[in-house]
């Protein structure tokens, strides 16, 4: 037996470390940036990577084997976090950075594929499906922000016009905000993507919020309507 019972509300799970590690890196701009080394700040962010990872695992219990695959990359990623430190100033430490990045965006969409075949299974509208609905929008707009941040720490030049990023600066929190904004076709005008590769990405994100929403409300409404005929 490969199934194994989900706990009540996995999701909540799921919920707690989004929005830990999205309050993480504007707090470290605020109340750490002027205080501790820029090598520290990154160090924390990747923690808090790691952190989000060990603690949204549990969101995965609906498998055993998909459970066993978000445990693996939640402890790579803290693995590659810990051996950070005691290479942080050699080549191998772009490499571990680019073990957590990777690792983080696997989780991710992991993580937004069970949600989102829970969500829209319209099996239980409780609230574990509207907190696990939410939490995939997040994790769209946390995987597109993944995205951005790689591109802009590898090519930084010509990458986005209003966030001055280069290797040496810790601007996760722009690039998230960047990500909401796009998915959410609000398109402030603030930050923009000057490469025509971040530009593709950008618009493809816009989509994905656009049909994300259209289908959940649909989807909503549909089963609302189908309960009450039933009725």
């Amino acid at each position: 037996m490969l199934s194994i019972t989900p706990p009540r509300n996995n999701f909540a799970f799921l919920m707690v470390g989004l929005l830990l590690l999205f309050i993480l890196p504007p707090c470290l701009r605020l109340f750490v940036a002027d205080k501790v080394d820029v090598d520290i700040q990154r160090a924390l962010m990747l923690m808090g990577f790691s952190l989000f990872a060990l603690m949204s695992v549990w969101s995965l219990y609906q498998n055993r084997w998909i459970f066993l695959i978000g445990l693996a990359l939640a402890l790579l990623n803290t693995s590659a976090v810990v051996a950070l430190f005691f290479h942080s100033q050699t080549i191998l430490s772009f490499s571990f950075e680019w073990i957590v990045f990777l690792s983080v965006i696997l989780f991710s969409m992991l993580s937004c594929f069970i949600a989102g075949r829970h969500v829209f299974s319209w099996r239980d509208t409780d609230a574990n499906s509207l907190i696990g609905a939410v939490c995939v929008y997040l994790l769209l707009g946390l995987i597109f922000a993944m995205f951005y941040t790689m591109f802009a720490f590898y090519w930084p030049q010509g990458a986005f016009q209003g966030i001055a990023f280069d290797s040496k600066t810790i601007q996760f929190d722009s690039f998230l905000y960047f990500s909401f904004v796009t998915l959410t076709t609000v398109g402030y005008g603030d930050i923009t993507p000057l490469n025509p590769l971040l530009r593709t990405l950008a618009y493809f994100e816009m989509i994905t919020g656009q049909f994300y929403m259209a289908i959940l409300v649909s989807g909503l409404v549909a089963r609302f309507m189908g309960m009450r005929m039933s009725r």
